[in-house]
């Protein structure tokens, strides 16, 4: 049952909206979907200042937690940690089994618009840094990682203040209020729902195929870039088994670019189920199925998961010894999968390892025995 009442624009606000049992348990799903993604991106979080902090002296540039596209995945976690607490508030509406206008629905729908620009302007952005490494071989400056920041979290946060402020409340009511079964941007603002969220869902979806299309076809071979000169080829296996090995080498910076490439392309894929169904209402079919509107918000709710979920399984970038204090290192003799002493070795590329090293108590390194069987030799 829904109260509301009439607007002069002939549109209605609804004031109170009830939850049947079947809603509340939906409702549900979507909370504990929300849980997951929050939990494994705070995580996530944690596990990155950790090697940050642990780090902090090293003077080696390529390790992940320097790279620019470090801070734009930060960035794009702390989006999908947005977008989790604000599904998550409707645990208050679960609770009373019903959703109502108020300070809390207001700030519901706040962090679900920031969340949603937020998430697709920076899979974007991981796109286009992507697209300029692998691609076009551009090496970004510092300044342009300071300046992509700011000016994409003040764009978000401008976005954001822009529907209620230039909104006619008096005509139309308020712009963030019952929207469903939770809170978001209310009915009689069809064009701000396009301009001011799907559009930016949409565009960063297309222009991240299109940007992955390129770069895969560059790294396939098929496109050849020198200088300002671009060809197109129709490239063998052979071929394109000579041309990678010798326009990309596998250094640090390459190898997390193409990690990277993962980012969008799961973002296109968890958007796709809700795109479809808010396309579907936006052509007029309001009766979109209950069961299927909780389907598609549970499978984007899982954003952060699934990023989080890439991140560990890819090839590690956080070396193990990075996210331990120091202070709570094991001080007798311990294996490490490095030639060297120094924990940044974890950040390069793969490659074939020699034999592993030890540490010393004193921690000096000690060479293991060899194949041949030669003893030991302390290095000082």
């Amino acid at each position: 049952m829904s109260y509301s009442y009439g607007l002069p624009s002939g549109d209605e606000v609804n004031m109170r909206v009830d939850y049947t049992m079947r809603e509340v348990n939906g409702v549900r799903v979507l909370i504990v979907a929300s849980c997951l993604s929050m939990t494994a991106t705070c995580g996530l979080l944690i596990a990155i200042a950790l090697s940050a902090y642990n780090t902090r002296k090293s003077t080696n540039k390529s390790m992940f937690v320097r790279t620019h596209v470090a801070a734009y995945f930060i960035s794009l976690l702390l989006c999908d940690l947005m977008q989790a607490v604000g599904s998550i508030m409707n645990e208050k509406w679960v609770q009373n089994k019903a959703v109502y206008l108020g300070n809390f629905c207001t700030t519901q729908g706040i962090f679900k618009q920031a969340a949603d620009i937020g998430i697709a302007m920076f899979a974007l952005i991981i796109a286009i840094h992507t697209f300029c490494v692998l691609f076009l071989r551009w090496q970004s400056r510092p300044y342009v990682l300071w300046l992509t920041l700011v000016s994409a979290w003040s764009a978000m946060g401008a976005i954001v203040l822009a529907g209620p402020t230039l909104a006619d409340t008096t005509k139309y009511g308020p712009f963030f209020g019952i929207s469903g079964y939770w809170c978001w941007i209310t009915a009689p603002y069809p064009v701000q729902h396009i301009t001011l969220d799907y559009m930016f869902m949409f565009m960063s979806a297309g222009f991240s195929f299109l940007l992955y299309t390129l770069v895969f076809l560059r790294l396939r071979g098929n496109i050849i870039i020198s200088g300002w000169y671009i060809a197109f080829r129709r490239a063998t296996s052979s071929s394109n088994s000579y041309w990678r090995g010798r326009e990309f080498a596998d250094n640090e910076k390459m190898v997390i670019a193409r990690q990277m490439m993962l980012y969008p392309v799961a973002y296109v894929i968890v958007i796709l189920p809700i795109a479809t169904a808010r396309f579907c209402e936006m052509r007029g079919n309001t009766n979109v199925p209950f069961g299927a509107t909780i389907f598609c918000d549970t499978v984007y709710l899982l954003s952060g998961l699934v990023n989080v979920t890439l991140f560990v399984t890819t090839r590690r970038v956080l070396p193990p010894q990075s996210i331990i204090p120091r202070g709570l290192a094991i001080s007798h003799p311990r294996l490490v999968q490095t030639t060297q002493s120094d924990p940044e070795d974890f950040y390069q590329a793969p490659r074939e390892r020699k034999l592993g090293s030890r540490f010393s108590d004193s921690g000096s390194v000690l060479s293991v025995p060899t194949e041949h069987g030669e003893p030991p030799v302390r290095h000082k």
